[in-house]
């Protein structure tokens, strides 16, 4: 099991501004962006992106299984599919959406969205985070998937975070979204509600 999701980290560069400018892609998970639309045809998704938000992330595998792992070298286990961004003047605070994609077998004792929501939660426990109960919740699109939100102080920053479960094919992904004010959160939502399942 990752002891730490990934984006985590991606999502502490782009609150401190340190956000990569390069776009990393991947053959196997990228997924495109085009005409404000991000697209995964290997998960069967799109979800608009606002044309005037910054991509930092589009399709990067962060962990492959290692030739000890049932000879899989080349299996997938970990993706940054997508991390976006709101640049805003005079601030440092930067609004965000990540979506990453974990391969079922890193949790081999979850068993759900439910039980995978419950780990991401443990993830944050060192930060000493207030958070809430996990939810089942419907999206609109009829997207069905689990929540929880979160609020930690990280060098004297107050956030919010609210992270989105669902299952496709044999990955859990979580859609993490940052924020600050009702309004950011509210802008987020939207996004998050725009998610198609082809």
């Amino acid at each position: 099991m990752l002891k730490t999701h990934v984006f985590f980290f991606a999502l502490i560069l782009l609150l401190l501004g340190l956000g990569c400018t390069n776009i990393n892609r991947s053959p196997v998970e990228a997924g495109k962006l085009e005409n404000e639309i991000y697209s995964s045809n290997y998960f069967n998704l799109t979800m608009s992106v606002p044309g005037n938000w910054k991509v930092n992330t589009l399709g990067k595998v962060e962990k492959k299984a290692t030739p000890a792992d049932e000879n899989k070298a080349d299996t997938t286990l970990v993706a940054n599919l997508l991390i976006i961004y709101q640049e805003i003047k005079k601030e440092e605070f930067k609004p965000n959406l990540s979506m990453i994609a974990e391969r079922c077998i890193l949790y081999p004792e979850v068993k759900n969205e439910n039980d995978y929501l419950a780990q991401v939660k443990k993830q944050y426990a060192n930060l000493n985070p207030i958070t809430s109960e996990i939810e089942k919740t419907i999206l609109s699109n009829d997207v069905e998937c689990f929540t929880f939100d979160l609020t930690m102080t990280i060098q004297e920053m107050t956030m919010q975070q609210t992270h989105f479960a669902l299952k496709r094919n044999d990955f859990y992904i979580d859609i993490t979204i940052t924020y600050q004010t009702d309004k950011q959160k509210q802008e987020l939502e939207a996004i998050v509600n725009s998610l198609k399942l082809n």
